[in-house]
């Protein structure tokens, strides 16, 4: 009987993602590899491992075949579907309760490097910037090399350093976005650091700060 994963959050894909990483370590076999084995992508095994899940990447791992993990990774059958079992109690009797989003100093669960409002502030600048320019969210998740739901939820100021403070399904990893200022100031025409600054409440702008 093929075992499917159907009811599990991305936040606890780390039981399973840790177990794998060690197994392929010890294995002396890449990333590549295992995907190939389990019918992922490169980039939807190493999400796994990494335990950032993006919503497209769980809509993948949940209809992953269980076994092929065990298979893969030399596990007595049955293993990967008891990493799973493990998480879904984990997430069913959480042992702390959920952390609360706020603005002041940020949980050490977080891991944020801006507060909320800072994410917001710059995802305001950026959709009146792209929507002067007359610029679609498709085109500049293209500049971006990324997807035009990672620019949504940009432009909504939906950014997080942890997704375990994301609600579900509506999570853009913080440090995914820091790597693109740079990309994201040439597209738009900002100076390099304006997007920082717009971050750290230093530049105010709402179009671009050439404005």
């Amino acid at each position: 009987m093929t075992s499917i994963i159907t009811g599990i959050s991305h936040p606890y894909w780390t039981q399973l993602g840790n177990k794998a990483r060690a197994a392929r370590t010890a294995m002396g076999k890449s990333q590549s590899q295992i995907a190939l084995a389990t019918g992922l992508s490169v980039r939807e095994y190493a999400c796994l491992e990494s335990g950032f899940v993006p919503p497209d990447v769980h809509d993948a791992l949940r209809h992953t075949d269980l076994d092929l993990f065990d298979y893969a990774l030399n596990w007595p059958l049955g293993t990967a579907r008891a990493r799973v079992t493990e998480a879904l109690n984990a997430a069913a009797h959480p042992a702390t309760p959920p952390p609360v989003l706020h603005d002041g100093p940020l949980a050490t669960l977080d891991r944020s490097t801006y507060p909320k409002s800072a994410w917001v502030r710059l995802g305001k600048a950026v959709s009146t910037a792209r929507t002067s320019e007359g610029l679609t969210r498709n085109q500049l998740a293209y500049a971006l090399k990324s997807s035009s739901k990672t620019i949504l939820r940009l432009e909504a100021g939906r950014v997080y350093g942890d997704p375990r403070t994301a609600p579900p399904g509506d999570y853009n990893s913080e440090r995914y976005m820091l790597r693109r200022l740079t990309r994201l100031e040439m597209f738009l025409g900002w100076q390099t650091g304006w997007a920082r600054e717009i971050l750290e409440g230093r530049n105010e702008a709402t179009v671009s700060p050439a404005a």
